[in-house]
């Protein structure tokens, strides 16, 4: 069975730890948003650690932990409970202080006992449930979903289309789905969300509440709410009568859930699906050498997860790690079919091995990221000292270039860095046609013992402007490079976004080439053609 560590784990070396609670999500200094989690080791001491948002399909209050990994043996914490409730909007929202302390202690901490709590009563008993918990039960199944969800008009990036054709939903899923969620499951899941009108207010009020609460504590700058934290809220919408199955524990006639198992009574608002993603293709057999690449790969992949990582690669067809599912039964079961656009041929001769191409044997753990994935993935950045940097998410039009760049980073032994800065304003040029401002890209390319410095500026509009490649000399410091960098920069929306000859003539301690865009150029072209430039 595979196993999933986390790499930042604040106890000792053999020390057991139990999830207990979850804190406020919020944000770092990126902007990336992460969740505060409570841990409490057999001794009793009691840590908060913030961890990627990405992250809370895979955690579970009760999960004993050892060196960061969920012991797989014991089981979790709390007894099963099944309950009844006739309707959702039923429920008292209270903080996780009003708690018995014989159910769970907080130690006086705001950040954890200041946390919402819907109480709902049922045949004698009052089942707390923490808000983020149910959150997580109803929507949140990959890190996809998590992210989209504290996004304004999140679920429109998931849905490019969603329409009714003679009683029947045709949904196409984007890109932005990874081709092992573009499953009938999760074209169900996704399709109640945006069908049902009181889950789809569910899910938007997730992030509307969090943007409220953070404009009332600070109206001139939201954004320093999100970094400090706001604790998580949900409007309650009148769907019931609904099953709970969960696991839990309790004191008197108190019952903590610390997790939804299974629901069952949700109606789903269609009932016949027809789904569509770009991975879906039609097989038609044709003869040929069927290939076939032996792997000494394990099938059980053990993961550990890179909880300081910036951002993952996005790519439609990444691995994805799957979460413990919550059994959602409905009253009726929409019929999903899929429709396949695309043909993908297969062979149907002799198998002949092959040993080139992915594949290979793995040796130990895995590192992955549940991060927000973007362009670029988890390229480091250059350590730039006095240019200011932005993150990927905000570099329209170098989504392209980011793509050549993991072209490369995979097939030549190079050590790439990567930062975007943005142009500087002054110019209509500063600014792209969608009204953000334009980027530049930098890359710092090392090749052996020599240095290069590679600046594409972002082109959404397809500007005709040249790639810069720098190559500075033996004594050229970092600092004179980022002198270099905002001299050519500047010198750029001077001349309204052509490079500056005389600027170039003028940068001293770097040898400046030119590389042309030709629209023949495919990505690995491109790719092949830049590094050309780097063998002296």
């Amino acid at each position: 069975m595979a196993s999933l560590k986390i790499k930042t784990w604040p106890y000792p070396e053999g020390q057991e730890a139990e999830l207990v609670w979850f804190g406020s999500p919020h944000t770092d200094y990126r902007g990336n948003w992460r969740l505060r989690v409570a841990f409490r080791a057999t001794t009793g001491e009691l840590k908060v650690i913030s961890y990627p948002w990405g992250l809370l399909p895979y955690l579970r209050l009760g999960q004993i932990y050892t060196d960061g990994v969920v012991d797989q043996v014991r089981p979790l914490t709390g007894s099963a409970y099944k309950f009844t409730i006739g309707g959702m909007d039923q429920g008292a929202v209270e903080t996780g202080f009003t708690l018995p302390k014989r159910l769970i202690d907080f130690h006086k901490n705001p950040e954890l006992g200041l946390q919402k709590v819907i109480q709902y009563r049922s045949a004698g008993l009052t089942y707390c449930i923490p808000v983020t918990e149910l959150v997580r039960a109803l929507f949140i199944n990959s890190r996809y979903l998590s992210y989209y969800m504290l996004q304004p008009h999140g679920l429109e990036m998931l849905i490019d289309r969603s329409e009714f054709q003679n009683n029947t939903l045709f949904l196409d899923l984007s890109t932005r789905v990874p081709a092992k969620l573009a499953n009938e499951t999760n074209a169900r899941h996704l399709s109640w969300i945006h069908m049902d009108p009181g889950i789809r207010s569910m899910w938007d009020s997730v992030y509307r509440r969090l943007f409220r609460q953070a404009v009332k504590l600070f109206p001139q700058n939201p954004t320093a709410a999100f970094r400090k934290g706001v604790p998580l809220e949900v409007d309650l919408p009148p769907v019931g009568q609904l099953e709970l199955h969960g696991r839990g524990v309790q004191f008197i006639n108190h019952v903590l859930v610390k997790e939804i198992i299974a629901i069952s009574g949700f109606r789903h608002p269609v009932g016949d699906i027809v789904f569509w993603h770009p991975s879906k293709k039609r097989h038609e057999s044709i003869y040929g050498d069927k290939k076939v690449r032996l792997s000494a790969k394990s099938r059980n992949d053990d993961y550990v997860i890179n909880d300081q990582s910036e951002n993952a690669k996005e790519d439609t067809n990444q691995d994805v790690l799957e979460a413990p599912p919550t059994y959602m039964r409905f009253t009726n079961y929409p019929v999903v079919t899929t429709r396949r656009e695309r043909i993908r041929h297969t062979h149907t001769g002799d198998e002949v091995l092959i040993t080139t191409g992915r594949g290979g044997k793995n040796t130990g753990m895995q590192e992955v990221s549940v991060q927000d994935s973007v362009v670029g993935g988890d390229t480091p950045p250059i350590d730039f000292q006095t240019l200011e940097t932005i993150p990927y998410s905000d570099a329209v039009g170098l989504e392209a270039f980011f793509e050549m760049i993991q072209i490369m980073k995979r097939t030549f032994p190079y050590s790439i860095r990567m930062s975007v800065l943005r142009v500087p304003p002054g110019k209509r040029f500063s600014t792209c046609p969608n009204g953000s401002r334009r980027t530049c890209a930098i890359v710092q390319v090392s090749n052996g013992s020599l240095l290069f410095y590679v600046m594409e500026v972002a082109r959404p509009d397809d500007w005709s402007i040249s790639t810069l490649i720098l190559q500075p000399t033996s004594q050229t410091t970092i600092k004179t490079v980022e002198q270099v960098i905002k001299q050519l920069l500047d010198g750029l929306v001077q001349k309204s976004g052509h490079w500056d000859q005389n600027v170039l003539n003028q940068c001293k301690g770097v040898d400046i080439q030119k590389l042309k865009h030709y629209q023949s150029d495919t990505t690995l072209d491109w790719a092949f053609r830049l590094a050309g430039k780097f063998i002296i």
